[in-house]
């Protein structure tokens, strides 16, 4: 399939608003922390001095390495107005998951892909570098340059991503009507990654073991959740009084119950964004988990979300020639 027209973000962005082919746009724009990106919804502007308030609007927005948030969780807000909003590869697997769900109207859309190489893990960098990390970054090739303690140091890209970014299938956006930038090679990857491999490999007593080590960080605070551009119900399973399907105490048990039915209401919808992980305040391990789930999805029916507009999850539909055998 051919690339969608490349074009300039912030000329983009000034032409749909003005001319009111969209109410909305969603983008990304310089955070307060260094290396952080944060969201910029500029709204078409009804002042008398419109056109120099959207200027100064549109001038804020950027796409780089640090953008990590995936923008397709606030389509929920503005779900009967028109709206562009710029993702990444994974994100835009996110729109294409509420597009099947009829969550959003694609007619009400104008989306902007953003080819993504991965995206900048700024705690881990820290990390590497043992001081605080400026503003300042550049790159080069395949390593970043950070200013830290008044000198430059480079970084391998790969060592500086988050780990679901250097195993992403999908680099380049599957569904989108412009482009800002160029396509970007697709690494390959190996079918499984070494780390699920072992655990499938590990004794139930050690995967048990490491489960109820992971939920016992989790406090419970449903960041993930309320990342999840694929968590939209207004009512959730956790917060339902009759029946009350899970508690919301100091006890493990009541993380690793909502958890588990968290995902296996992500079952063939989840499309490894990597939102839950970057949200969880606890640094719970969620993506181990997330992978295994979509693992088996794929194995079990040669399905990856988010890929095709028009196809079904495989757990949300149901057929005639279906095995029926768990009917008694």
């Amino acid at each position: 399939m051919t690339a969608p027209k490349q074009v300039d973000l912030k000329t983009l962005a000034r032409e749909l608003l003005a001319t009111g082919k969209v109410e909305v746009f969603i983008g990304y724009q310089a955070a307060s922390q260094p290396l952080t990106a944060a969201p910029l919804i500029i709204h078409k502007p009804l002042t008398p001095d419109a056109e120099r308030d959207l200027a100064l609007k549109v001038e804020a927005l950027i796409f780089d390495d640090r953008c990590e948030m995936n923008l397709a969780n606030y389509l929920h807000k503005f779900k009967d107005r028109k709206v562009a909003i710029v993702v990444k590869g994974c994100d835009s697997r996110s729109v294409v998951g509420l597009l099947q769900e009829k969550q959003v109207d694609r007619k009400n859309l104008i989306i902007i892909g953003a080819p993504c190489r991965g995206v900048i893990d700024r705690r881990h960098v820290a990390k590497l570098m043992g001081c605080d990390v400026s503003r300042e970054m550049d790159r080069e090739g395949e390593h970043f340059r950070f200013q830290c303690a008044g000198s430059w140091k480079r970084v391998k890209v790969a060592d500086a991503i988050y780990t679901a970014c250097r195993e992403c299938p999908v680099h380049n956006p599957v569904i989108a009507d412009y482009w800002i930038g160029a396509p970007v090679p697709q690494p390959d990857l190996p079918e499984i990654t070494p780390e699920m491999e072992a655990l499938r490999k590990a004794l139930p007593d050690h995967r048990w073991e490491r489960f109820h080590k992971e939920m016992s960080k989790c406090i419970l605070c449903y960041a993930c959740r309320n990342l999840c551009p694929a968590c939209y119900c207004k009512i959730c399973f956790a917060d339902a009084a009759k029946p009350k399907w899970v508690g919301r105490t100091d006890d493990p048990s009541d993380a690793m119950m909502f958890h588990l039915q968290r995902l296996m209401h992500l079952g063939g919808r989840c499309t490894g964004c990597g939102a839950c992980v970057r949200g969880c305040p606890m640094n719970v391990d969620l993506r181990l988990y997330n992978d295994h789930l979509r693992s088996h999805v794929k194995q079990e029916y040669g399905f990856m979300a988010g890929m095709d507009p028009a196809a079904q999850p495989p757990l949300a539909m149901y057929g005639t020639d279906d095995c029926n055998e768990f009917i008694r």
